[in-house]
């Protein structure tokens, strides 16, 4: 038999549940859209860069291209091969392109100017370890904000179910042949269909065993009393004082 859970423990796992979808659609959204602003910055840095080099060495032959930890550019006769140029840089058309040399992750722009072909190259490896600690920031928030909305539902669903889950618990500990007061029930607010057909039920069964007002038959009255224990015992599951009210009376 598959064992229910509480409603309150279902309350809270919709709420992680829909938190948790809530941030994981934000954190994705977010990370696409930094990775976009950063290849972005980065072409336009190769772009910069290229034209300003591509100028200075229109104005100077011998100028040398840029060479530093981030940036390193490459320049030949546009069809030549030139052993000093990787394989991997030398067979690029112009324009943009994603490359790796020695494990390590290149942005390339490629640019034809005076009969000459331009290489530039961008290190990606700070703004990859830039995009994994925003990341990693990313999945923490969607972690954080997972147990709030579970704490969240807990709390919620405690306050909301508290009267109901009072009357069925009050209702599964009854001694049956000592019911509680009618006004003691009367008196608990009834939320939703559950709680009326409850306190319904409790009064129906409180009167039944009361016996002041059964048939002289003694048939009938165990036929009624054993209905109105099993009203109460019904009463008592979740879910079951709609069916407590509903069930089946004496001939």
């Amino acid at each position: 038999m598959r064992r229910r859970h509480s409603l309150r423990l279902r309350v809270a796992a919709a709420f992680a549940w829909f938190g948790g979808l809530v941030s994981l659609l934000l954190a994705s959204g977010l990370y696409f859209a930094a990775h976009d602003v950063g290849q972005r910055l980065i072409d336009e840095t190769l772009r910069a860069e290229l034209e300003d080099y591509m100028a200075r060495r229109q104005r100077n032959p011998q100028s040398l291209p840029p060479a530093s930890v981030t940036l390193h550019g490459y320049v030949a006769v546009a069809g030549a091969t030139d052993p000093d140029i990787p394989a991997a840089v030398r067979n690029l058309e112009p324009g943009r392109h994603e490359i790796d040399l020695d494990d390590v992750r290149y942005r390339v722009a490629v640019a034809d100017a005076q009969e000459l072909r331009f290489y530039l190259l961008f290190n990606e490896t700070r703004q990859q370890a830039r995009e994994q600690r925003f990341l990693a920031y990313l999945a923490g928030g969607a972690l954080t904000m997972i147990l709030l909305s579970a704490a969240v539902g807990l709390w919620l669903a405690g306050r909301v179910i508290a009267p109901v889950s009072d009357l069925a618990r009050q209702l599964g500990t009854a001694n049956p042949d000592a019911p509680p007061p009618a006004r003691d029930l009367a008196a608990r607010p009834a939320h939703g269909v559950d709680g009326h057909a409850g306190t319904a039920a409790a009064l129906a069964g409180a009167r039944v065993r009361a016996g002041g007002q059964l048939p002289a038959r003694p048939a009938r009255a165990s036929c009624a009393r054993a209905l109105a224990a099993r009203r109460w015992q019904v009463a008592g599951r979740p879910g079951g004082a709609v069916r407590a009210v509903t069930m089946g009376r004496c001939a």
